[in-house]
């Protein structure tokens, strides 16, 4: 009999355990935003060899790490320019300013598929969120040119996916170093390119510094004096540029020369179109893609954890 109860309890406790819900640990990641980078380029599928990088932005967000067998990683991250605030909301001035080429780009990861040793795809929504100067045209006599009114600000949300890699060791949680790449035809997005193409990019500058100086009010006061590290645009892929071989008196700095057709922005090539009469220039693709290249790295880590699912 006690060898019986004995047997019935073991089942039991077995049966109890194979019922228990499993816990998962995730991780979550904030990324730095001042030293994380969205480099934007504006290519042509007519000449994937040359490209134009409009700007560098800044980037800011969370990283989540999904415990399992990979560990997957989900991103929410905003883009936007590296003297602003990563929403139209987050400041006072912005909202009532809501000056012209203030552009906001945000993606959240829907789906993630693993597709090599750190390395993930990465689908999701893309949104983007743009200032837009209103403009009016009286081509009368006393026509002076464009008259500008009020701004407006728009959103568009369409889908997306991102390649990303791990550049740092999987068992490092905090400090993370992500890269990833992202292209966007302009026919499935076309107000992401306009948007990006018609924004003005400010200098990217890294652990920026500024001081007041003590001369402040005084005749020759310029302004706080700042420091950090300039991240700037990458050189035009079109373009050669070679020192002289002789450099005298009137040296004025290399001289470059196309090697290839110019990338230029959808505005440049209608421009070029009126002046040419609409006849196509041989030295002037018009660009047709928007690509996205990140270099995200996470600061912090702090654990949560959830119930998987019973065995």
């Amino acid at each position: 009999m006690l060898k019986q109860f004995s047997e019935f309890a073991l089942v039991a406790l077995t049966g109890l355990f194979s019922v228990a819900p499993v816990l998962a640990q995730n991780s979550t990641s904030e990324i730095d935003s001042e030293h994380s980078t969205a480099r934007l380029y504006l290519p042509s599928t007519r000449n994937p060899d040359s490209n134009l990088n409009v700007g560098v932005a800044r980037a800011t967000g969370v990283v989540k790490l999904n415990s399992g067998e990979p560990a997957t990683p989900d991103f929410d991250f905003t883009i936007y320019p590296a003297d602003k605030k990563a929403s139209l909301a987050n400041s006072v001035a912005d909202r009532f300013e809501e000056k012209p080429n203030y552009t906001v780009i945000a993606f959240k990861s829907r789906r993630v598929v693993s597709l090599a040793a750190d390395t993930f795809r990465v689908s999701g929504d893309l949104t983007l969120t743009y200032v837009q100067q209103t403009v009016s045209y009286d081509p009368s006599e006393g026509y002076s040119g464009p008259t500008y009114g009020p701004s407006i600000t728009l959103s568009q949300t369409q889908p997306a996916s991102f390649e990303f890699r791990r550049a740092t060791p999987s068992a490092s949680t905090a400090n993370a170093h992500w890269i990833a790449s992202s292209s966007i035809s302009a026919e499935n997005f076309p107000q992401l390119l306009a948007a990006i193409s018609s924004t003005v990019w400010p200098v990217f500058v890294a652990d920026e510094q500024c001081t007041t100086p003590s001369n402040v009010g005084g005749e020759d006061y310029s302004g706080p004096a700042c420091t950090g590290e300039r991240v700037v645009t990458a050189a035009r892929k079109d373009l050669r540029c070679d020192a002289p071989a002789t450099v005298g008196e009137d040296f004025s700095g290399e001289v470059c020369t196309q090697i290839a057709p110019a990338i230029v922005t959808p505005d440049q090539g209608q421009s070029l179109s009126a002046k040419r009469h609409h006849k196509a220039d041989s030295n002037h693709i018009v660009a047709n893609e928007v690509q996205i290249q990140l270099d995200l790295f996470t600061t912090s880590s702090s654990s949560t954890v959830s119930v998987a699912s019973g065995q």
